[in-house]
């Protein structure tokens, strides 16, 4: 893999799922004409006051011998706070499932050589963190996780027999759209469904070069920052306002359509027209307009200085200037109510961090957003039932999940009397992606800082979403293993190099093109297209 590709799933960090035009007014006001509900999830308890753990018929036998159950989570890397989060809940969770849970949470940048690597190799690992975006295909065409529904299975069907909380609990959405073939490999996450692209933008910077809501509100294309970002440029010369990660701006595609297919370059679009009819040609976004359009764009900004310079590099860590608040706009997945910009200022450990939102895209649910977050167990987990048990507790026991997203209460966290968490200490809070990778946000707490209502809302965001006619589709790979292959050594070539502004789109984008079919780019469109085809006629059955 080389070192534009490491980087570019550095950046996979801000990607916080995963998934409009207003600030932080909401919903977008142009909703769908015609929209079909998702399937209603169970009526969400208040925020502040996450509902009693549910006794078991029968109480848990005495644990003799509790079995140790390695979990793997992406994140920040291990911190100090870890051996005392274990401890606390280890010592509430042994005499329910007679086991004892130890964390390893694995940098991004560290995932694919250790985290991925121990898969493959073997390691002892018996929950383990996935996501459409972050390798689940893969790891289930590699035979790599345990099938969770499989009644004639070596340990049945742990989903029914151990997991009767999660399926109480999840949209049925959840459960369908992370389906391969018929099989859940994954536990999603109770989260937002819907997670429509927008951007962030840095309220003190704003301030300063006099950014307003109603400007916020104006903006509808890459073009319209342009005289904000020189202001801001102005205001701070040794930064750079736009901050380059991992996703374009504007982007109108369905985000991960062909798993496995690098860099999403086949894809349809994302957005029904007016009429609410969706568009399901499936494209080369490399030779669209759109595309053409943002490399150029960004070539530009480079030789403004309004992007970093070293933005494709590895050591370019744009979590790290988000954090300082040294940048004035990034793009980003969003969930509604300024939720997601309050959890990157909760995240970055800076007290003085502002952040808003600029809402931009319609709504509308797609299979990566169905396992935006989700618990895999291995399939050489020598304790799966145990394994269940523990990921159903974070979708019921309000104890469980809140010592797995804040920490030790009365240690790194306290309950105020409004039923919100104040952070004491947030060295646990921050060392793990937060809220939406754990269990069930129903029966999380919120900070202090937060709206009381978040995770109602967070559910309730999704309930006049579109369904993308292609919920539900995954591509297999496996017959153009050897073109991907070749595509992927293309990429390596071209796509960091453009998508960064390094080089001028007006000689290089031809090239890349021209290689690309020469990888055979045209041939796994043709196959992802016969799929789909074939998949719409099953579905549809």
């Amino acid at each position: 893999m080389s070192q534009k590709m490491v980087s570019l799933l550095l950046l996979v960090a801000l990607v916080l799922t995963a998934c409009s035009s207003a600030t932080t007014t909401g919903p977008s006001a142009t909703q769908p004409p015609a929209a079909q509900p998702t399937a209603q999830p169970p009526a969400a308890q208040p925020t502040a006051q996450p509902p009693a753990a549910q006794p078991t018929a029968q109480p848990p036998a005495a644990c003799e011998k509790p079995v140790s159950l390695n979990l793997y989570m992406v994140g920040n890397g291990d911190t100090p706070a870890r051996p005392d989060v274990e401890a606390a809940l280890n010592a509430y969770i042994e005499p329910l499932i007679c086991a004892n849970v130890t964390f390893n949470i694995v940098a991004w940048g560290d995932w694919f050589a250790k985290a991925i690597t121990g898969i493959q190799a073997g390691e002892k690992m018996d929950i383990f963190f996935t996501a459409d975006w972050w390798q689940y295909n893969e790891l289930v065409a590699q035979g790599l996780l345990l099938p969770l529904n499989d009644n004639n299975g070596p340990h049945g069907n742990l989903l029914e027999q151990y997991g009767k909380g999660i399926l109480e609990t999840l949209n049925p959405a959840f459960i369908s759209g992370t389906q391969v073939n018929g099989v859940n490999y994954a536990v999603p996450t109770n989260k937002e469904l819907a997670v429509p692209d927008g951007f962030i933008y840095n309220v003190a910077l704003a301030e300063e070069i006099g950014f307003t809501e109603a400007d916020a509100a104006k903006i509808k294309s890459m073009r319209d920052f342009e005289p904000w970002l020189e202001k801001a440029k102005a205001a701070r010369p040794d930064e750079y306002p736009y901050l380059l990660n991992f996703m374009p701006g504007f982007e109108p595609w369905v985000d991960n359509f062909a798993s496995g297919v690098p860099n999403n370059v086949i894809t349809m679009k994302l957005e029904p027209d007016a009429n609410g009819t969706f568009d399901e040609t499936i494209v080369n976004i490399v030779e669209t307009d759109w595309y053409r359009d943002y490399v150029t764009l960004i070539h530009e900004w480079r030789k403004k200085g309004w992007v970093h310079p070293e933005a494709a590099l590895s050591g370019y860590e744009p979590n790290a200037l988000l954090n300082a608040g040294k940048f004035f706009v990034v793009a980003q997945p969003l969930k509604g109510y300024n939720i997601k910009a309050q959890e990157l200022m909760n995240s970055s450990g800076n007290p003085d961090l502002r952040l808003s939102e600029i809402e931009w895209q319609k709504k509308v649910v797609i299979t990566t957003h169905t396992g935006g977050s989700m618990l895999a167990i291995p399939a050489l987990s020598e304790h799966p039932v145990e394994a269940m048990k523990f990921i159903n507790l974070l979708h019921t026991d309000p104890k469980v999940v809140n010592m797995a997203l804040f920490g030790v209460e009365g240690k790194h966290w306290k309950l105020e009397s409004d039923g919100r968490v104040n952070l004491i200490d947030n060295s646990w809070y921050k060392s793990h992606p937060g809220p939406w990778v754990w269990g069930n946000t129903q029966i999380q707490y919120v900070t202090n800082k937060e709206d009381p209502e978040k995770n109602r809302r967070l559910i309730e965001y999704s309930n006049d979403a579109y369904e993308h006619p292609s919920l539900g589709f995954r591509f297999d790979k496996t017959p153009v293993e050897a073109e991907i292959t070749a595509i992927n050594a293309v990429m390596d070539t071209y796509w960091g190099s453009l998508l960064y502004g390094y080089v001028d789109p007006s000689s290089e984008l031809p090239k890349f093109i021209e290689e690309l079919k020469a990888a055979g780019i045209d041939k796994v469109k043709a196959e992802i297209q016969r799929q789909y085809d074939t998949w719409k006629t099953t579905r549809n059955r």
